[in-house]
């Protein structure tokens, strides 16, 4: 879900600033060309495909997938090949860590894991509840990162974890986790999942009659998808925005306008929007280096300072942006803002779907 979302992304910035004449490099106006290759999100192929890019296609920068085990692997590769790598959908604090060293050549743009952890509380106290958390994630690099994160914002709120479970990815029986936060009384579900795993937790939820009042699972439900694999046991969860309109950057109306045809919930949208900006970011650094040196790209690209759609971008010293980060809840196909408050966003509660 990620890699289509981002890929429109991709597609919709290189089809705009080659209908603005290009990208001027040295007084010459060029056109960009993308080339665009299917990981089937896994790591080795992934990491080979960085290769081939540069080494088959010429590729003078790498625009990266999502979530740390695809573009962590794809980052190294990029440092080994010294070439400009950016990416979005991967928690900074993930891809940061994904390099002993430190990185040279690799940069990132997405949310903190802290704020993720203390949004999402703060997202499901909205709703009234026991304030009793079912905590799922799995041994995933996001799941391992935010797991304490999740467990200290919680404590924060004052909610209390009475189940905290951990598992590994491509775990297919939830059985005896979902009835001990039954037995326990847990109104609220949060999680940290892959995708198909995520579907099959609440599937099994359902059919074991745990109905808790809100649930969000991180990553899982970010998507249309999470609704096309559920139907109605997906209606009234939430899910990761990570992009709101009513921020109202720069460029939100083209993005509207544009992706907002493509992806009618924030979800899907504020992925693909991520993606746009990681284009204009790179743009902005060939600009500014007048140059396709890979060095004075990469140079420029440290440096920037740049509002796009998905807000500004100014990069660390570990080389990742910090960018806000949002909470919606799925009606239907539609996602309405949860967290932080838009005046006027009618909720649903109890979620319906469990």
């Amino acid at each position: 879900s990620f890699g289509v979302d981002q890929r429109a992304g991709y597609q919709q910035a290189i089809a705009d600033i080659n209908k603005a004449g290009g990208v001027k490099i040295g007084g010459t106006s060029h056109q960009v060309k993308l080339v665009v290759l299917n990981n089937q999100s896994d790591p080795t192929t992934a990491s080979q495909q960085i290769r081939d890019l540069v080494l088959k296609d010429g590729a003078q920068a790498l625009l990266g997938a999502g979530t740390p085990p695809i573009t962590v692997p794809q980052a190294l590769v990029a440092e080994s090949l010294k070439v400009p790598y950016l990416t979005t959908n991967t928690p900074v604090g993930a891809f940061a860590a994904g390099s002993k060293t430190g990185y040279k050549y690799s940069w990132d743009m997405f949310f903190s894991e802290p704020e993720q952890a203390s949004d999402i509380i703060a997202a499901v106290d909205r709703f009234s509840t026991n304030h009793k958390i079912a905590l799922f994630t799995d041994n995933e690099p996001d799941g391992v990162v935010e797991r304490p994160l999740y467990k200290k914002a919680a404590a924060a709120a004052g909610d209390k974890v009475v189940g905290d479970f951990s598992f590994p990815v491509g775990t297919t029986d939830f059985t005896s986790f979902i009835t001990t936060a039954k037995a326990k009384g847990a109104q609220i579900v949060v999680g940290q999942m892959d995708p198909p795993d995520a579907i099959t937790l609440f599937k099994q939820m359902k059919s074991l009659g745990y109905a808790p009042k809100i649930g969000i699972v991180a990553k899982a439900a970010d998507f249309v998808s999470w609704v096309q694999a559920l139907g109605k046991i997906s209606e009234g969860s939430l899910l990761e925005a990570v992009w709101m309109p009513s921020w109202n950057y720069p460029g939100t109306a083209h993005i509207e306008a544009t992706l907002g045809k493509k992806f009618d919930n924030l979800g899907d949208l504020g992925t693909a929007t991520a993606a746009y900006s990681v284009v204009k970011v790179m743009i902005n650094a060939f600009q500014r280096a007048g140059s396709t040196d890979a060095t004075k790209v990469n140079t420029a690209l440290g440096s920037t300072n740049l509002t796009t759609p998905y807000g500004h971008v100014q990069f660390a010293a570990n080389h990742t942006s910090t960018m806000r980060f949002a909470v919606a809840q799925w009606q239907g196909t539609k996602t309405i803002p949860v967290w932080p408050v838009v005046k006027g966003a009618k909720l649903e509660f109890p979620m319906a779907g469990l």
